[in-house]
Order: C-alpha cells, then structure tokens, then sequence
C-alpha cells in the first residue's frame, strides 16, 4: 500500500448494540499498516464513548461499524455529540450493513448517514483499502484548508 497514515489518529469500533467484531478488526490491521495509530473499542460501544475517546486521543477520524442494520439508531446525533464536546473537526465515517435490509437503496442509505453529519459512509463489502484512501484524501484536503 502506497498511501501513508503516518501521524493519523484513529478511534474505531462497533455501535450500540453490534458484536460484530471482523469489520472493525480488519479495518485496524489495515488502518496501521497505513500507519495510523488506532484506537479500538471493541463491540458494543455507546456513542458517548466513542465521542469522548476522539477528545481524549485528540483522533483526527472516527471509524464507526455496524453489521446488524442497526446503526441508523445509534448514529443520529454523533455529529452533534461531537461539536458539543469542541471535537467537531473529527472526520466521521460509518460503514457496514447499515440498513436493515439488504433490499435497501444504498443511495438513500448513504444520504441519510451524510444527512446526520458522517463525512463518508461505505456499504458492506467495502474494502478497507477504500476507506484509507479517503482517509488519507480526507486529511489532505483538512490540512491544505487549514493552511490556505
């Protein structure tokens, strides 16, 4: 993998009530082979604690999973959860089964998780190699805006 994360903060982990644990283990194989330094809850990890660990780290992302169509739930808010704790500045995204079914239009499922203020959402089958990309675009594009 060519794109490095050198110097990244990275918090991930699965929300509310989700146990799947794969995602988010591949994902932070993948995320420090890029070399970010990533923080993992684990499964099962309330809003309130993944908000409160991108402050405590000062993490420049936040990766939040979900297998169990669930997400939508526990998602509404974070945004706002984020701004209030003066960490509004984190890039926010969600991926996995975030719909309940798999019939749903990934269109409309990806607008809705933009629409409650994730910066990228990412269907299941997503391959991690995507997300550090936009990843490392991501910050690219915050620092450059920062510096110009």
């Amino acid at each position: 993998m060519t794109e490095s994360l050198q110097g990244a903060r990275v918090v991930i982990g699965s929300i509310g009530d989700d146990i799947h644990v794969v995602g988010i283990t591949i994902l932070g194989h993948a995320l420090r082979n890029a070399g970010a330094e990533v923080i993992q809850l684990g499964i099962q990890t309330p809003v309130e604690e993944f908000v409160a660990t991108a402050v405590a780290e000062d993490a420049d992302a936040v990766f939040v999973s979900s297998s169990n169509g669930h997400a939508a739930i526990f998602c509404d808010g974070v945004r706002g959860l984020m701004a209030a704790a003066g960490a509004d500045d984190v890039l926010l995204y969600v991926g996995g089964n975030l719909a309940n079914t798999a019939a749903a239009d990934w269109s409309e499922v990806e607008a809705r998780f933009l629409a409650m203020g994730f910066d990228r959402a990412y269907p299941s089958r997503t391959q991690p190699a995507q997300a550090i990309s936009d990843l490392v675009a991501d910050l690219a594009q915050r620092r450059s805006a920062s510096n110009g």
